[in-house]
């Protein structure tokens, strides 16, 4: 796999983002525009809440006369004087004024900060398809099973499912659900070192792949099918693979071997094919 870092970046896209239900979850920190209404105290001068003298005006308050005015006002000559200064707000009176404190409420927007718990995003389950007729004898074989234990080893260490058909000719298919656990490892050791050799029958298999998509925990599982692609299309599974593409399957070809178009590319979208495996040969 260290010699095929593109298999590597395949295995890797597969399975489609879903939100889990269970285990942990992710927390978001969310910010929430608020309205608040703040109180301010302001201090405003008034005449109205005399507590000091700040001086001398002239008014009609005749509280506030200076002693000079009172005795115009005992005066009989200049009484009617004094009267009419106090008509024109022209009396010598003591300016009084106080501070008055206000309550004023202003109502200001901001932000209160939150955290919302949401479900971690994970990838869903692999189905891995490998062929392992005649014509895949020898190194493309062994590409398709390295491809097998990479996807064997994602799923594990991002706790997924991982569930592996191996076909060949008419009723020549095993099936292994992959798990890192002393049953799931014999299976795969009993894969690895198991081969058909026969012939092509890819109705067979994708049928039993499509039956494994009904069940619920692997309804959001992506197809990975590694072949040659030395056979027909499989014309007589495609109104149920169409089905299964619009609730969301993607089938993911890698063609090995051959770079023409093959039946591979009749359902698979898209198709890996590599041109250039001559660096493996010394496997």
């Amino acid at each position: 796999m260290k010699k095929l870092p593109q298999l590597q970046e395949i295995i890797q896209s597969l399975g489609r983002l879903q939100l889990s239900e269970e285990g942990e979850s992710v927390a978001e920190k969310i910010f929430t525009p608020v309205l608040r209404l703040e109180e301010e105290l302001l201090e405003e001068i008034s005449p109205l809440i005399p507590t000091e003298t700040k001086g001398i005006e002239r008014s009609n308050k005749i509280d506030r006369m200076l002693p000079s005015e009172y005795v115009m006002l005992i005066h009989p000559k200049l009484r009617l004087l004094w009267h009419a200064r106090r008509t024109e707000h022209a009396l010598l009176t003591y300016r009084i004024e106080g501070t008055e404190i206000i309550r004023h409420f202003t109502e200001r927007e901001t932000e209160e900060e939150s955290e919302k718990q949401h479900p971690r995003p994970e990838r869903g389950p692999i189905i891995a398809i490998i062929d392992t007729s005649g014509s895949m004898h020898g190194l493309p074989e062994r590409i398709a099973k390295a491809m097998v234990l990479e996807a064997a080893r994602i799923a594990n260490l991002e706790k997924r499912k991982c569930f592996l058909f191996a076909y060949s000719g008419p009723n020549q298919v095993i099936s292994h659900e992959l798990s890192i656990s002393p049953e799931g490892i014999a299976n795969l050791l009993e894969f690895l070192g198991f081969s058909f050799h026969g012939g092509n029958d890819e109705a067979s298999v994708l049928a039993k792949v499509l039956e494994r998509l009904k069940e619920e925990k692997w309804q959001k599982a992506d197809i990975i099918f590694a072949s040659d692609g030395e056979w027909p299309s499989p014309t007589k599974m495609f109104t149920n693979i169409e089905k299964a593409k619009e609730q969301g399957t993607r089938f993911h070809g890698v063609q090995i071997g051959n770079r023409a178009k093959t039946g591979l590319h009749s359902f698979c979208e898209p198709v890996h094919v590599f041109q250039n495996w001559t660096e493996l040969n010394q496997w």
